[in-house]
């Protein structure tokens, strides 16, 4: 046998084994389904990254587990998550009726969330309230389903729910509502990008928020098989990505500011 053949089958054999040790550690690597719906700029169903797919992919590799991320609207999410069909679904804010039925993370991010007004003459005129139920003049923007359902139900107020953040923001720049209340970053990333900048100047928000600085979570399945060991592993990820600088860099790339 000749040198640069024994050389030849080494390097044959050596390629063999590497790709032979790759498909075992694959085999071995969890895949966790995650749901989420369409929700700028913290994930975006139609680009190729965004921060909150980044972030799991960086949690990932602290956990040897893959995760896979399923655009659905939220209410087909959460029932994924209860017929055991995802693992999670995010961001969600938490909620007593939510935590009788969900696990929750650590929180991923902190944001608090305004009410956004409208005024088409671009005066910004004062909306001062001390409860909800101040509010009973105004039309209110929802989306069914989401945290503070409950609440303006509690209060009596007249909302009209749409399916998303844009149907919100058209129907306040149109007069149909008054007030509509989303996270502050997700909220100034929708208008501007809908509107040009002489109406995102007519925009602003109230000064009382309806949800002070608090987290969104990761919200698992009570009854997913290892569901309490996996999130155990799935918070001490997040602390180290947190600790070791990766959250800041991804925050950096994708052009956001959150407390974490």
């Amino acid at each position: 046998m000749t040198f640069f053949r024994k050389v030849w089958l080494t390097a044959a054999f050596l390629l063999l084994a590497q790709t032979q040790i790759q498909a075992r550690a694959s085999e071995t690597t969890e895949t966790l389904v995650i749901v989420t719906n369409d929700y700028p700029p913290y994930t975006h169903a139609t680009a190729r990254e965004s921060f909150l797919p980044d972030l799991f992919r960086a949690i990932g590799k602290e956990m040897n587990v893959r995760f896979e991320f399923h655009f659905r609207p939220w209410k087909r999410g959460e029932q994924d998550v209860e017929n055991l069909e995802a693992w999670g679904t995010l961001p969600y804010r938490w909620s007593e009726e939510r935590d009788r039925k969900f696990n929750f993370s650590d929180p991923l991010y902190i944001e608090d969330s305004p009410f956004f007004a409208y005024n088409a003459q671009g005066a910004k005129p004062a909306i001062r309230y001390e409860t909800l139920t101040d509010l009973h003049s105004y039309r209110l923007g929802g989306i069914q389903g989401y945290y503070y359902q409950p609440w303006f139900e509690e209060a009596g107020l007249n909302v009209e729910y749409a399916l998303s953040e844009e149907q919100n923001f058209k129907m306040l720049q149109l007069g149909r509502i008054d007030l509509f209340s989303t996270a502050r970053s997700v909220g100034w990333h929708v208008i501007r990008s809908l509107f040009p900048p002489e109406e995102v100047e007519k925009f602003y928000t109230l000064e009382k928020p309806l949800l002070p600085g608090a987290g969104l979570f990761l919200m698992t399945s009570k009854d997913y098989p290892n569901g309490t060991e996996l999130l155990e592993r799935f918070n001490a990820a997040l602390a180290k990505v947190k600790q070791n600088g990766t959250f800041e860099s991804l925050m950096n790339r994708h052009e956001l500011s959150v407390n974490y």
